[in-house]
This record gives structure tokens, sequence and C-alpha cells, in this order.
């Protein structure tokens, strides 16, 4: 009972001394990160999650999500079921604008935050800072969740899912999607325009709902134009044998 006491005792200091008090926070305790294909259930999953962190566990959680996803609709996640959240959207290019989003939310509420959650954040490319922003939220003592595709429809990987996939170590959860043609597992994102695979040289980003993408297999996904696979010349092998690896005869 006295440990409760003291639970509940600092969940309440948080609320009265933000935002002016100086609180030393502890990391967050952990990133949990649903990966998988398209038809995985990653949304749902995080849903669920929401709800019972806010059910059960007394979480106060902001949801936000890249601008990008516009197939939701505005300021909101919502799964293949039809189980829905209010977001507040922010750029794919400038995540760091959740910054003053969040001081706003938090000043409305009148205290922090426990749980920060984002949808779609494949959407996020590497090089826009999103890796550090979730980073930088766990330093700041935010516990974070989030979903994302693992592969584009090329079959490599997206955005910043897979960074984030290492950050989250053993919460990262993967999901699975079936294939269309066979039923067996199925990993890839196979995008289809006018009927027919979509071109390697297609463009990364084309938000689409099922009329565009279906899961597939290994043995079912179809690539045209993708890359033979041939030396890395970035491989120090290439700098130990400059002429190659030649097989034995």
């Amino acid at each position: 009972m006295r440990a409760a006491s003291l639970s509940n005792e600092k969940s309440h200091k948080l609320c009265l001394d933000f935002p002016g008090g100086n609180i030393a926070v502890a990391r967050g305790r952990f990133l949990r990160l649903f990966i998988g294909n398209m038809a995985s259930g990653k949304t749902r999953h995080l849903l669920t999650e929401i709800d019972t962190l806010r059910k059960y566990g007394n979480k106060k959680i902001a949801v936000f999500k890249p601008r990008t996803d516009v197939r939701s609709g505005l300021n909101l996640i919502r799964s293949r079921k039809g189980d829905e959240d209010a977001a507040e959207e922010i750029s794919v290019t400038r995540p760091l604008e959740i910054w003053p989003l969040l001081r706003a939310r938090e000043s409305e509420i009148g205290c922090r935050f426990q749980v920060i959650a984002f949808d779609e954040v494949q959407f996020f490319p590497r090089d826009s800072g999103f890796f550090q922003l979730v980073n930088h939220l766990l330093n700041e003592g935010y516990d974070v969740l989030a979903s994302g595709l693992a592969f584009d429809f090329r079959g490599e990987p997206f955005g910043s899912t897979p960074d984030l996939a290492v950050l989250a170590e053993d919460r990262c959860m993967w999901l699975t999607a079936y294939c269309t043609k066979c039923g067996a597992r199925a990993p890839y994102p196979q995008r289809i325009i006018d009927g027919v695979p979509a071109h390697y040289n297609s463009q990364q980003v084309l938000v689409g709902g099922d009329e565009t993408y279906e899961p597939r297999c290994d043995d079912h996904f179809i690539l045209p134009g993708r890359p033979l696979t041939g030396p890395d010349d970035a491989s120090p092998q290439g700098k130990i044998w400059p002429g190659g690896i030649v097989s034995g005869e």
C-alpha cells in the first residue's frame, strides 16, 4: 500500500510542478515498436496498447502521426478494423516541430504526458532527425510507442523504422501478414499500378490502400527493374582482393 501511495504522490507531483519546476526525470523506460508489413495489424496493436495504458495504467498519452499519412483522415490514426484515435500531425522532414505542440498540450492539461505514440513512422526519412527525436524523448523521461512498415515496395528498409527497431531492442514486436497469392508469410508490400507490379524506379512513397498494395511472400513478390546483385564497392574485401574473389575450380 505504501509503494502505491508513493507512486501516486510522484505522479501528482509531476502535475503540480509542471511547467515551471526543475524536476530531474529519469530516462524513459521503453520504446515499444510494432513493426511488419501492411495488413499485419500494426496500427491495431498500437491503438490497443494506447487504450490499455490509458484505461488500466492511468497514463497520459499524446499521439502523433506524419502529415504524409492521409488515408486515416485529418488528425486521426485508424486501423483497418475501424478503431481510431485523435493524433496531432507533424512534418516528415521537420519532426522537431513536435516540441512546441507537445509543450502546448502539456500546458493545457497542466502536467506532463507520460507516453508519446507515433503511427506510420516509416514516412520519416532516416535523415529527418526522427531517430534523434525519439532518443531525446526517452532522455526527457517519456516512454514511446510506435508502429511502422519494415520494408518499402522495393523490399528495402523503409525510413526510420529499422533504426527504431535497433533502439527498441527486445520491445520490438514483429507482426505477420499473409500473401494474397498463397497464404504464406508475407514480408513485402507489393505495389500494383494499373494492374501490374510497379517498377523499381518508381517513387518510394505513394500513399494507398488495398487498391494499391497487397502483402506478398518471397515467391510472389515481383519487382520489375530490380538491380542485379553485384560487388559492393564499399566492402573492405575489395581492398584486400582488388581483382575480386575467384571461386576454386
